[in-house]
């Protein structure tokens, strides 16, 4: 499971992903919870276009939310074709979640220890992102997306099961395009991401609480006890 990721220098997006017409001033944001707006990036008429949308994933046909219901923020790739909640997107709407890093938790002794991932050669990336949006049931106009998650890496697999589908360059227009509807085709983009490329180390617990901010919530802490984790 992917719940909390960081978006560090958001300008770079146009750049970095080739985005038509990049117009929103976005700060960093070092603890990207739930339920926030963050950008995204689609495809439309042929263009990556980067719109504003809630992470947590309310289809269009959903006309009530249910008291209490947290709209989901992953699905899992190896059954998300199977899901009503999600077989449409991910065959008709599929989009690239851009970000620096995520955070993951490991369960010690006596408590969950928090770990920032990043990517050991690449400053910004994307996840696998799938979205919709829609007047939902009279509340007006709503964009929302989940992300992918997979099974972990060798290396982060001694933090979790689980990690979230990170595309790699070579197939961010696989992923983005409005002419590929047969998920079978999609399929090489929703596999873990190599170990080699990936560096993870222990952060202070106070990213456990989503009100907090700052560059600081990425330092590594602990070192000495919690080593820093890369492929070798």
């Amino acid at each position: 499971m992917c719940g909390r990721y960081v978006l560090d220098q958001p300008d770079d997006i146009s750049e970095r992903f080739g985005v038509k017409q990049f117009r929103l001033d976005l700060p960093s944001v070092y603890n990207i919870a739930p339920s926030m707006e963050l950008p995204v990036i689609v495809e439309e008429d042929g263009d990556r276009v980067l719109k504003l949308m809630r992470w947590g994933l309310v289809p269009r046909w959903q006309r009530a939310r249910r008291p209490g219901r947290v709209p989901p923020i992953n699905a899992r790739a190896e059954s998300v074709a199977e899901k009503p909640m999600f077989r449409d997107s991910i065959r008709l709407r599929r989009c690239l979640v851009p970000a620096t890093g995520f955070y993951e938790w490991r369960q010690d002794p006596l408590r969950k220890q928090p770990y920032f991932v990043r990517l050991r050669d690449e400053p910004l990336f994307a996840f696998a992102g799938i979205y919709d949006e829609g007047d939902q049931g009279g509340r007006g106009p709503m964009a929302s997306f989940a992300m992918l998650t997979t099974r972990a890496n060798d290396l982060l697999a001694a933090i979790d099961s689980r990690m979230p589908v990170i595309v790699r360059r070579e197939h961010e227009g696989l992923w983005l395009s409005r002419q590929i509807t047969d998920v079978e085709d999609v399929e090489p983009v929703m596999g873990p991401l190599e170990s080699a490329r990936v560096v993870a180390y222990p952060v202070a617990t106070r990213v456990n609480y989503a009100h907090y901010d700052g560059a600081e919530l990425i330092r590594p802490r602990g070192l000495e006890q919690l080593p820093l984790l890369q492929a070798s």
